[in-house]
């Protein structure tokens, strides 16, 4: 998957300029479903190594590399939301 695909499903950006460790600035993007639900991606260093992938924040085992296979869980969960 490309950034760019995570632009057009409706990521936002979120920069982080310094941490706690000092590490050098990264970015990842998120996208809100609902108040406890939130799909995370990887950062990009870890992208310019493995390709960008999507989880769900807080839930470990489940990866999206797929930008239709994340389009179709959005475009479920949007629909079913109450």
């Amino acid at each position: 998957m490309k950034e760019q695909d995570l632009i057009d499903l409706g990521f936002k950006r979120n920069d982080i300029i310094e941490d706690f460790l000092g590490d050098t600035p990264y970015y990842y993007y998120t996208y809100d479903i609902t108040n406890e639900l939130c799909l995370i991606s990887s950062d990009n260093g870890e992208a310019e190594k493995n390709g960008w992938s999507v989880e769900m924040f807080d839930y470990d085992n489940i990866e999206f590399t797929s930008k239709e296979d994340i389009k179709k869980l959005i475009s479920l969960i949007e629909k079913n939301k109450i």
